[in-house]
């Protein structure tokens, strides 16, 4: 068991830390070559996912190579970046996580009651709510311009699925919001990157109040498939005042929406996220007396990280800044593209240079990068 729990722990600290590589990818391949048997095979996986959680905001803070959990934090976090705090934004995020998981358990009563209540067309009326929304709190005629964003957003969402590729989402969403990152930086006077320090320049009570929301968000989260993570980040930047209590909230559901997609799946079955469905698929059904076992085996995990996280993130910041930041943010492209390649060949770049001309859009027209969340939303509200 503390194995498997070790293992886990530094497999999601390389997930984590490294462009372009999901947990999901990982575990599959690992389900794939059969080496963990059992539990231990759970406890491996399920540490890596959450493991993962609290690291996987370096890639997306020097690099601008988000997934889905983190798309939305990226131009947040490279505001900061380019004022000199990158590592600040490490800081939130492994001290947001951490609250999210002590958090999660005020939820935990409350989320055994609502977790078998879900319909469908529950998560369908909270998208179109929080579509509403995003349009609205735009000022004049860019509602218009808002609304563009939203659709055409949603038009290509809706176009990925009648294509034939193995990997949708990573074109997709470097595309809309890695690619478009990496360009604003270029535009920006820095030549490298100022670490700066990892004091977090907001009041602790702020920091509390925000990873709250965050763990209330993304509980919901984990209940509705059709609210994802980055839909919950989005219904919390409405409330949120700037950058750093934005990242708080969207760091904090990332690591709420992963913890509570556990007991999801032990009292329902259904599987809320990549990890869980590995899990279902080569070991089902848990026990309480597993999911006791997982639950102090999270709190293990939160404290190693919150050891080493830090230090992996100075020594990441240290390694990236010796060289000319533009010149590293051009082979970060071309890593992302020549992986757009790897996947799907001319079809992936086509897609991927599509996405990348639609995230553009928000920037030049001066309306909010979310609109852009269309690519999954549209999709949810008008499937069957």
């Amino acid at each position: 068991m503390l194995g498997e729990f070790l293992l886990g722990v530094l497999a999601g600290t390389v997930t984590g830390a490294t462009p372009g590589l999901h947990v999901n990818t990982v575990a599959s391949m690992v389900h794939a070559l059969n080496k963990f048997k059992g539990f231990g095979f759970v406890i491996f996986v399920y540490t890596m996912g959450l493991i993962h959680t609290f690291l996987d905001p370096i890639p997306s803070t020097f690099f601008g190579v988000p997934d889905e959990d983190t798309l939305l934090s990226v131009l947040p976090a490279h505001k900061l970046v380019l004022k000199g705090r990158a590592l600040e934004v490490i800081n939130i995020s492994l001290k947001a996580s951490s609250l999210a998981v002590i958090f999660a358990f005020l939820f935990l009563p409350l989320y055994f009651i609502l977790a078998p209540q879900y319909n469908p067309k529950i998560g369908k009326c909270f998208i179109l709510f929080l579509t509403i929304l995003l349009v609205l709190t735009e000022k004049g005629i860019k509602k218009v311009v808002a609304f563009f964003v939203f659709l055409i957003s949603g038009v290509l969402g809706i176009l990925i699925d009648y294509l034939p590729l193995r990997e949708p989402y990573f074109h997709v969403f470097v595309g809309l919001f890695g690619i478009p990152t990496i360009l604003y930086s270029l535009y920006k006077d820095s030549d490298t990157i100022q670490l700066g320090r990892d004091t977090i320049e907001m009041k602790t009570s702020s920091l509390v109040g925000f990873s709250l929301l965050g763990t209330f968000l993304g509980m919901f989260a984990s209940l509705l498939p059709a609210f994802t993570s980055s839909q919950a980040a989005l219904m919390g930047s409405f409330i949120s005042k700037d950058e750093r209590s934005f990242l708080t909230i969207s760091f904090s559901v990332n690591t709420a929406n992963f913890f509570f997609s556990l007991f999801n799946f032990y009292i329902t079955g259904r599987a809320r996220n990549g990890i869980m469905v590995v899990i279902r698929d080569s070991y089902y059904n848990l026990s309480s007396k597993e999911v006791l076992i997982l639950i102090l085996l999270s709190i293990s995990a939160v404290s190693f990280v919150n050891i080493y996280g830090l230090k992996l993130a100075k020594i990441f910041g240290i390694l990236v800044s010796s060289v000319n930041y533009r010149i590293l943010n051009l082979f970060v492209m071309m890593f992302m593209v020549s992986l757009s390649f790897y996947f799907d060949g001319w079809i992936g770049i086509l897609v991927l240079m599509t996405a990348s001309l639609i995230g553009l859009f928000p920037l030049l027209l001066g309306v909010k990068r979310t609109n852009c969340m269309g690519v999954l939303m549209v999709k949810i509200m008008i499937k069957n």
